[in-house]
């Protein structure tokens, strides 16, 4: 993982940036369920959406600090965190899991982290954008 490949430390970041959002929502969530008394017969897929959201705010945070190629920063966030939930399903309910299922979490936790660290990408670019404008705008009357 030289330059031309990803860094760690951006990938880290992505990677406990998604794990935090992903466990405190779900805390949150499952919460909100105990404390209302509320049936739900839905709580996994309200999980899975969430490590959804996870992936796709932890990658972005990933191709943002990243220095280029977001996108590699982006997969490698979804596919560490989708491994980490296929290894957490199977522990939690081993029965109801197939390859079929654990290769759609994984391919479909992939494809977002992709999207998320594409996005970062974009971000990043958008704020160096910004800063040569501005370095442009108060160096342009001296030289």
């Amino acid at each position: 993982m030289g330059k031309e490949g990803a860094q760690v430390k951006a990938v880290w970041f992505g990677l406990t940036t998604a794990l935090g959002i992903w466990f405190i929502t779900g805390v949150a969530g499952f919460l909100w369920v105990v404390v209302s008394e509320q049936t739900t017969y839905y709580l996994g897929l309200y999980l899975y959406l969430l490590g959804i959201l996870g992936v796709l705010i932890g990658a972005a945070a990933a191709g943002k600090r990243s220095r280029g190629k977001g996108w590699l920063h982006g997969l490698w966030v979804g596919l560490l965190l989708g491994l980490f939930g296929v290894i957490l399903n199977l522990e939690l309910i081993p029965e109801l899991y197939s390859w079929g299922a654990i290769g759609r979490q994984l391919l479909v936790w992939t494809l977002w982290g992709v999207a998320g660290g594409y996005i970062g990408a974009y971000f990043r670019s958008l704020e160096r954008g910004k800063a040569e404008g501005i370095k442009k705008k108060l160096f342009r009357g001296r030289g």
